[in-house]
């Protein structure tokens, strides 16, 4: 991860507002906060006060890319070092109750100790999360199929970013002897960052997993290319014709705003990414969805949304993946308080939308919220 990635990686604009009110808390709190902790050093109170206001500064300019990595850090940092306020809080209500004192916490607290072992803590559990990857099942009971299905559902791969190549490789023969009916590869497979030879690869590597009937791919927000030299590699990778080509040349339907019938007994249909916040047209869901189809209809798109108009139209599965499960707290416990399909199994009227929290995570090499995943989903007649 360069410098540049540190501070700029994921910025949106419309989050602006967001990270500068995180910025102002964090920088407030860290201007008294450090006050402690430069007494504690006895610092001149003059060379403190320059010191803290120099720090402040830069925690609130550089927060205003809520997404970035050095934000994320801080907030942790922040959230530990709030939890040993809290714990010193307790301590001194209890130590008045009990008449008694123990120096070495009030020590421990002022120095900073307890902030340091509960962000270190923070950041070892967030690394393991990134670099373990499970499975998930889900079932689905059904009177439209004649028979029983098997689903195998990889999504948001980022393919050669921020997780070790060799975990998805090694997970390649476990996911085959799953033997699957079906294959879903639900987009961001490959992002922005991922070069020609590393996309190459992944798509080589989907291809050569076995299933009854066949591998079906949906593009998700990351895949293709953008139209401008992005802002770390300082050019495209690879064109969107040489990504789809190498989709098609590996045995990989690609379903885009169109779909597929599977053995006379699914509708396996798949939509176009929306892009940021809806930014790309796309054909609606009711362009898409036979609502007198007596088969079993799967919709696939990449980013869980539509999910009520889709149960409307009689859609019995989506699938959806984008989410990441939040990847980062508070990232998903928001999603989910806003009422988001942020990760797992809901009932929406009739159908089931499953969201997956993706084989890895984008972006920062941390994950603590949600697991790496890839997903099996079977449909029992």
């Amino acid at each position: 991860m360069t410098f540049l990635q540190i501070f700029t990686l994921g910025y949106h604009s419309n989050y602006l507002l967001a990270g500068l009110a995180v910025g102002l808390i964090i920088a407030v709190y860290s201007f008294f906060r450090l006050n402690k902790l430069f007494n504690y050093f006895n610092i001149e109170e003059k060379n403190s006060l320059v010191c803290r206001l120099f720090i402040s500064c830069i925690i609130f300019i550089f927060c205003y890319n809520i997404q970035s990595t050095f934000t994320i850090l801080l907030t942790y940092l922040f959230f530990s070092s709030v939890l040993a306020d809290i714990i010193r809080i307790v301590y001194e209500i209890i130590s008045k109750y009990f008449n008694r004192e123990c120096i070495s916490i009030r020590k421990f607290h002022r120095n900073g100790i307890f902030a340091l072992i509960f962000f270190i803590l923070i950041v070892s559990f967030s690394i393991y999360g990134m670099s373990h990857i499970d499975s998930t099942n889900y079932s689905i009971n059904t009177n439209k199929t004649n028979e029983s299905y098997s689903i195998l559902y990889i999504s948001d791969i980022h393919y050669d970013t921020i997780q070790d190549t060799q975990l998805f490789k090694n997970k390649l023969q476990e996911m085959n002897n799953t033997k699957p009916d079906i294959i879903i590869l639900g987009g961001d497979i490959v992002d922005e960052r991922t070069s020609k030879t590393s996309m190459e690869e992944v798509f080589s590597l989907l291809g050569g997993l076995n299933s009854t009937y066949g591998i079906y791919y949906v593009f998700g927000n990351h895949d293709k290319q953008p139209n401008i030299n992005d802002y770390i590699n300082g050019s495209k990778p690879f064109t969107n014709t040489h990504l789809i080509n190498t989709i098609k040349n590996s045995g990989i339907n690609i379903l885009e705003d169109n779909f597929s019938c599977i053995n006379n007994d699914i509708d396996l249909i798949g939509r176009g990414d929306s892009g940021f916040e809806d930014s790309i047209p796309r054909k609606n869901s009711s362009d898409l969805v036979n609502v007198n189809s007596s088969k079993f209809t799967i919709l696939l798109d990449h980013q869980p949304v539509d999910v009520k108009l889709n149960s409307k139209l009689g859609v019995d599965l989506q699938i959806s993946g984008h989410t990441h499960g939040g990847q980062l707290f508070p990232y998903g416990f928001a999603s989910e308080i806003a009422g988001k399909y942020n990760y797992g199994k809901y009932i929406v009227g009739n159908m089931t939308q499953i969201t997956s929290s993706g084989f890895t995570g984008w972006g920062i090499p941390l994950r603590n919220e949600a697991k790496c995943e890839y997903v099996l989903i079977n449909i029992n007649q």
